[in-house]
């Protein structure tokens, strides 16, 4: 901090760097004192010579902080390891139980196509007799050995000339790749015309490859235009074709009373304007279903990925909808999780909505066929009637009450009829009811669920923050109490220093003092010898001869060293010689397993206690130390 005026005494300026609480730093106090110009100016003028300056090493900080840099590195690429096991756990898991349903939907489509092809062989065996189904079944066959034939020679004009282009290419390669690692011209150009003839060969292959596609398209189309395109999934859900209005059958009916006619015939109109309201009811409740499509706004394959996946997983499954978005996911590429849930929500009031219209046209037709049959039986009834009249003229008014009962029977049928379809009405609102009941109910389970992970995993985060924070003030506990003691050890040790010197000096003494008194005594001592010695010294006269002549014992010697062989060895030799040893095998085995730098193995101690001597040892000599190896 550069000051360019010195202020006055009772100016003080704190300076608290940034991220640091004022309490935890020492504020820096700028206060004027007329004592310490003088200290700044030496400073000033000796600098690094300053004993208040100490110098600093960079390099043992760069390497300081390179090694917290290599250790906050190795910590990251720890973390990181732990979350992509993490996640490759999590995958794991997925795919497992992905793997089990689709196990099971393999096990039911394979038994399904076993009974199909089971079927279908049987009805072939059991028709193949007759006349024009065996003709049939011959045109089948032929047409299936014109397939084959057609396959191959397509396989043998595409497929076998690639396969022997490759496997010649492969071969070339083979011979002449040192040529082309050292350039050779011939090899280079050779190489550049199989490029040319390689990249001709894909062009053609990508040309039939689009001529087959454009057939199998064009394939599809037809399946789809024909009879076998009303078995597909998108007319499935078509509703049945229902005439509406009075049919010809009602007007060719006899009746003799006109107004009973068309009163009943009336009842045809009625029954189709109620269902069109039904209908149009229906279609107005699922305006937002219908403006999506026959497949929600989807291709048409992902629709039929989406409904195969949605019906493999069945409601009884734990965790059915992760499961079902996660596989969506993964094989209907570009969709997003909002995408696969209002997906599924449009296919819920679809399916609602087909089912739905469905039940309305089967109930529609069933009464439109009540409706004939019972229009039917009152004409008859109304025809006897009349012809009794016409017998009977008395009877007039009775047959107006019959006719009025007939009408009310009609009446009452409507009624109970449209009492009918109110009640189903209400089941089907029910059920609709039910079904969001149950989405609402799993979409609460799903958020619930998740709230509780959020839950687990606070509580797992703030745990281990209280566990730090605990082992923190263990290890802070800790460092006072070792500081604690290594004082108190230091005064103990102290005092155990001078209380040692304090001994060592009285045993030097005492070794000094006793050094002194064996000294005396040792004086003592050798004045007592001295008198013996003089007491008992024997004075004997000189006699060189007998001092230079042998003596009796080196006779003796000399005598009995004359009858000695001198060729014999100077000691007995009780050991083996080098001969003796080198012939051991275990011998020459250890020495190959020295130079190998493996006789400290225990592969080599295994294989020197399985050589065996080349004498058998005493019972005596026999070595009991690699009993148990």
């Amino acid at each position: 901090m550069h000051i360019s005026k010195w202020r006055t005494p009772s100016v003080a300026v704190n300076i608290i760097p940034q991220g640091k609480m004022a309490s935890q730093q020492r504020p820096f106090v700028l206060t004027y004192k007329s004592d310490e110009i003088d200290k700044l100016a030496h400073r000033a003028i000796d600098g690094v010579r300053s004993n208040k300056i100490k110098p600093v090493d960079y390099e043992k900080l760069r390497n300081l902080a390179a090694e917290k840099k290599f250790s906050a590195h190795k910590t990251l690429l720890k973390v990181k390891k732990f979350e992509h096991l993490s996640k490759q756990n999590k995958e794991n898991h997925l795919l497992k139980q992905h793997k089990l349903v689709w196990q099971k939907e393999f096990i039911r489509l394979n038994c399904m196509r076993k009974r199909i092809q089971s079927d279908i062989e049987n009805h072939i065996r059991d028709n193949s007799e007759t006349g024009i189904c065996s003709q049939m079944y011959q045109e089948f066959e032929d047409y299936q050995t014109g397939l084959e034939n057609d396959f191959a020679q397509f396989k043998k004009a595409t497929t076998e000339p690639v396969w022997n282009l490759r496997e010649d290419l492969q071969f070339w390669m083979q011979e002449n790749m040192a040529d082309l690692r050292l350039g050779a011209p011939d090899a280079v150009q050779k190489h550049a015309e199989i490029r040319c003839m390689v990249d001709s060969v894909k062009s053609q292959q990508g040309q039939v490859l689009e001529r087959l596609k454009h057939e199998q398209t064009c394939l599809e189309q037809e399946l789809k235009m024909g009879e076998m395109g009303e078995f597909g999934s998108v007319n499935m859900y078509k509703r049945p074709h229902i005439d509406q209005g009075i049919p010809e059958e009602a007007f060719d009916l006899e009746c003799p009373d006109e107004d009973l006619k068309a009163n009943v015939l009336k009842e045809f109109i009625y029954i189709d304007e109620k269902y069109l309201e039904r209908l149009n009811a229906l279609e107005e409740d699922h305006e937002w279903t219908l403006s999506h499509g026959q497949y929600g706004g989807w291709d048409e394959m992902d629709h039929f990925h989406f409904v195969c996946i949605y019906d493999q997983y069945t409601h009884d499954l734990a965790n059915r909808r992760t499961l079902i978005i996660d596989r969506i996911k993964r094989q209907v590429p570009g969709k997003t999780r909002p995408d696969i849930v209002e997906h599924e929500h449009w296919w819920d009031t679809y399916k609602f909505f087909n089912q739905r219209s469905r039940a309305i046209m089967s109930d529609w037709a069933r009464d439109r066929h009540e409706l004939m049959e019972k229009s039917r039986s009152v004409f008859m009834e109304a025809c006897v009637a009349h012809e009794l009249e016409e017998v009977k003229l008395e009877y007039t008014k009775r047959q107006e009450a019959l006719r009025d009962a007939l009408y009310d029977q009609v009446l009452k049928w409507r009624e109970q009829k449209m009492e009918a379809m109110d009640l189903q009405a209400t089941i089907m609102e029910n059920q609709r009811a039910e079904i969001q009941r149950r989405q609402a109910e799993e979409l609460e389970r799903e958020s619930h669920r998740r709230k509780e992970e959020r839950k687990k995993v606070k509580e797992f985060q703030d745990e281990r923050s209280q566990k730090q924070k605990e082992e923190e003030e263990a290890h802070k506990q800790r460092l006072a109490a070792i500081q604690r003691a290594l004082a108190e050890q230091a005064v103990y040790d102290r005092e155990r220093i001078k209380y040692r010197e304090e001994q060592i000096q009285r045993k030097i003494e005492e070794r000094k003092h006793l050094e002194e008194e064996k000294d005396l005594e040792e004086q003592e001592k050798e004045y007592r010898l001295e008198m013996l010695r003089e007491k008992v010294r024997v004075v004997a006269e000189s006699n060189p001869e007998r001092m230079m002549s042998d003596t009796v014992a080196w006779q003796a010697r000399q005598k009995e060293e004359e009858a000695v062989n001198i060729q014999k060895p100077l000691f007995n030799i009780t050991g083996f010689t080098a001969t003796q040893v080198t012939s051991d095998n275990r011998v020459r085995l250890e020495q190959k397993l020295r130079e190998a730098g493996l006789h400290t193995s225990s592969y080599a101690r295994q294989i020197l206690s399985q050589v065996p001597p080349p004498q058998p040892p005493r019972r005596d000599m026999e070595s009991k130390v690699f009993k148990f190896d």
